[in-house]
């Protein structure tokens, strides 16, 4: 017999009945009006916070797989979030660990992923510390900064260009590369970048103590490039490009002075 207080046991047991209503039968006798409400508000607040954290996803499926969706994670995952801003990564780890349909795109996980990256960086609360640093110093004779906030994954599908009127059915050849960070004004931002510029920033996000030639100059190496001046030049321009987003803050100040 079990020894739980008989009001848990109603609290379980309730509960079970909103998130499961099918299964689930409701202890007790209540008013069906009132245990609608009840149901309709649990389905509700989650398949909200989900559509507002993961809109790419919920753009890509009909409303009848979403609530299907929404409704087996509420039933089946077991959230050990304690923060509300953790609630979202809980989603994650039910695409990831929980769920086994069949009938999801292939690209399904990846799409959620790219969406939480942008409340991961969002949620990212260092500042961007200008203090050190020189915005507009030589890129190339100085020492690079990265953002922060950057972040650097790479994808199998083309996440950034799936939607509605885009659904591929297997991964091309060549991967996505994503770099997404916060910018000088506080908003998201991301690029899909190259292989080469992918490199570039993952060295310098790593805290390099080497100007940005020595950087491409040995990245040229690594990638068996002739014309390393060529490369060179273009990856002053991609450097430029990733300042201009904010992917890249300046230069350490006491290199460029």
């Amino acid at each position: 017999m079990s020894s739980e207080p008989e009001h848990v046991r109603l609290q379980r047991a309730f509960a079970r009945h909103l998130r499961d209503p099918a299964v689930a039968p409701a202890p007790g006798q209540h008013e069906e009006r009132r245990l609608a409400i009840y149901r309709h508000a649990v389905y509700a607040n989650v398949a909200g916070l989900m559509q507002d954290n993961y809109p790419r996803l919920r753009a890509v499926m009909d409303d009848e797989a979403w609530a299907a969706m929404m409704r087996h994670y509420i039933v089946h995952h077991v959230a050990q979030a304690s923060a509300f801003v953790d609630v979202p990564a809980e989603f994650l780890a039910y695409l990831e660990h929980g769920r086994e349909a069949d009938d999801d795109p292939p690209f399904l996980l990846e799409l959620a992923h790219f969406d939480w990256l942008e409340t991961l960086v969002g949620a990212d609360t260092r500042d961007l510390d200008l203090s050190g640093i020189d915005p507009a110093g030589d890129l190339l004779a100085a020492i690079p900064v990265a953002n922060p906030t950057l972040r650097m994954v790479t994808y199998r599908f083309p996440v950034h260009a799936i939607g509605p009127d885009y659904r591929p059915d297997v991964p091309p050849a060549q991967s996505t590369h994503i770099a997404a960070f916060r910018d000088p004004d506080d908003l998201y931002g991301f690029l899909d970048v190259n292989e080469p510029t992918r490199r570039l920033l993952e060295r310098i996000a790593g805290g390099t103590s080497c100007p940005g030639q020595h950087i491409l100059e040995e990245l040229a190496r690594d990638l068996a490039y002739a014309d390393v001046a060529g490369f060179v030049a273009a990856g002053s321009t991609i450097l430029e490009r990733m300042r201009a987003r904010g992917a890249v803050l300046g230069v350490r100040r006491e290199q460029a002075d």
